[in-house]
């Protein structure tokens, strides 16, 4: 009897443990990102051994599907480079 206590604790302690990791791999995994969102659908449809929960099958997916808008690691456009301001010295 005195086992159930210390197993329940346990429990409770691994659970308050998980849930920040189970709700990052949640996020990634079905992303708020109308673009990101779509990519992974596609790949979802496309491949039958494509698994969403799988960083690495996210990444090849992302790279098949060309990068998301606004995606920090996306090139910039040609063109896009911000002007530099000169000042007057």
């Amino acid at each position: 009897m005195k086992a159930l206590p210390l197993l329940s604790f346990v429990g409770a302690a691994w659970l308050i443990a998980v849930a920040p990791v189970a709700a990052t791999v949640y996020a990634e995994a079905y992303p708020a990102d109308p673009a990101r969102a779509a990519a992974l659908a596609a790949c979802a449809r496309d491949d039958p051994g494509f698994d969403r929960l799988r960083a690495a099958d996210r990444a090849a997916c992302y790279r098949r599907r060309g990068p998301a808008p606004g995606d920090a690691a996306a090139p910039a456009p040609h063109g896009s480079r911000t002007p530099q301001r000169r000042y007057a010295a």
